[in-house]
């Protein structure tokens, strides 16, 4: 049972009853289940999602679909904040053991949903590099034992493709639909998105630097050493970080909304991000 693995006695209970369930569903077709995301590295608050993987032996059959599906809504259902705030998806063995290129989409739950969905949002070098170095086993075996490792500049030709491809589309010189984001200079209007944007541009350009995948607030500590301009815009962007889930209806603050865009320019700009002619 999962007890302690996580600070908050509330969410052990979600993962206990989220395990008990997975097994129920998938019986031998269950080959692991993990946590990845904040949980996995280590800067997790009561504003985290709680990103979890589940490793099946196959897709899924429809009776299992509606298994995992009647078995999210009872989560969600049930407990008051940590059901709502789970998302992950059931990654097919084969599939998640090596790189994808094709992006398959494969069963998913958004973060706040209840109902399964086929998309390709988990299907990255970013989730198998972050599952694969520290990802936390709720079922099964350690999850390098079920994921090649990632190359270094494989991982960071995703990012930079990804940095580029959201930047543009914030800015306004592009446009782009990913996770249900309005990924639009009117969407990043938001106080919830603007300062997550800081944060996620900030770990993308320290993936970037180092090969590797790092947590929002190791990200924070990296920029203030190596762009020590951003630290105010950085430090009120995690600041905010614990209460996120209370500021989807709100605008962003006009002075962060101006220095955000100014932000992903730099981001853009920055030596790290530069395309390989």
């Amino acid at each position: 049972m999962v007890t302690d693995l996580t600070p908050f006695v509330a969410l052990n209970d979600v993962l206990t009853r989220l395990v008990e369930g997975t097994r129920e569903a998938l019986r031998p077709d269950l080959m692991g289940v993990y946590l990845s995301g904040s949980f996995a590295l280590g800067d997790a608050d009561a504003g985290s999602d709680v990103d979890f993987l589940v490793v099946t032996r196959a897709f899924l059959t429809e009776p299992q679909q509606a298994a995992v599906q009647a078995l999210q809504r009872t989560l969600y259902d049930e407990f008051a904040h940590w059901g709502k705030h789970l998302e992950g998806s059931y990654f097919p063995a084969d599939l998640l053991r090596r790189p994808d290129p094709a992006r398959t989409p494969i069963p998913y739950f958004n973060h706040g949903g209840r109902d399964l969905e086929f998309s390709d949002h988990d299907n990255t070098l970013v989730v198998r590099w972050v599952t694969r170095e520290h990802g936390l086993a709720l079922a099964g075996p350690p999850p390098r034992e079920l994921i090649d490792p990632v190359d270094p500049n494989d991982l960071r030709a995703e990012v930079r493709t990804l940095l580029h491809r959201w930047g543009r589309a914030l800015l306004g010189e592009s446009e782009e639909s990913s996770r249900g984001w309005a990924w639009t200079p009117d969407g990043l209007n938001n106080d919830w998105l603007q300062p997550l944007v800081v944060l996620l541009m900030t770990r993308m350009l320290q993936t970037l630097n180092t090969g590797q995948v790092h947590s929002k607030k190791a990200a924070v500590a990296w920029a203030e050493r190596h762009a020590p301009e951003w630290a105010p815009l950085l430090g009120r962007a995690w600041a905010k970080h614990a209460d996120q889930f209370t500021r989807y209806q709100r605008p962003a603050d006009p002075n962060d909304l101006a220095l955000t865009r100014d932000f992903i320019r730099f981001a853009l700009g920055h030596p790290l991000a530069a395309t390989a002619s």
